[in-house]
């Protein structure tokens, strides 16, 4: 009994340092993201670039993708069109966390671009509509494995050059998993 306990403590213990290497690299992660504009619901992507590992500060780059979809249909005077709504942005970010044992706490700032399109399939609408944003995020990493760290985020995006949508900012919660290497 005493062998597995400290056979299981050693491997724990050379964890550690593999844990602590990991964050000063790279990250790449997918999550689920659900935001308070249509379409609500929809899939990121990150690339995140570690620039300067202190023992408890990180600071680094992140480029990040996502990606919404819903069909929705709009009936008006007896006439019933459907169709396709995309909303996908790209964009990148400084960011600087806390390594606080288990948990990491993070927050950002960055730049961004968004893009909108609707196309019905019973009439030829079409309709796009291209926009720059910057956004502030904050969240938590928390660090469970040496590797897979899952992470829960809020971002808020400021919008700009929406000619015909009238909205100011896209808030944004994100549930995914990080892989650290």
């Amino acid at each position: 009994m005493k062998s597995i306990i400290f056979t299981s403590l050693g491997f724990l213990f050379m964890l550690i340092p593999l844990s602590e290497q990991a964050s000063a690299q790279w990250a790449i992660g997918a999550s689920y993201e659900i935001r308070d504009e249509d379409p609500e619901k929809g899939f990121g992507l990150r690339l995140e670039k570690g620039l300067l590992n202190l023992p408890v500060l990180n600071i680094g780059l992140r480029g990040h993708f996502s990606y919404f979809n819903e069909t929705s249909g709009i009936s008006r005077d007896g006439i019933d069109i459907s169709g396709d709504f995309d909303a996908y942005d790209f964009g990148l970010a400084a960011v600087l966390g806390l390594n606080l044992g288990l948990v990491r706490p993070y927050a950002g700032l960055g730049l961004g671009r968004e893009r909108y399109k609707l196309s019905a399939d019973d009439v030829a609408l079409s309709y796009k509509e291209n926009n720059f944003y910057w956004n502030g995020f904050g969240g938590a990493e928390f660090s469970l494995l040496p590797l897979l760290n899952p992470f829960i985020e809020y971002r808020i995006s400021k919008l700009t050059g929406t000619d015909d949508i009238h909205f100011d900012n896209i808030n944004r919660l994100a549930i995914g998993i990080n892989l650290r290497f």
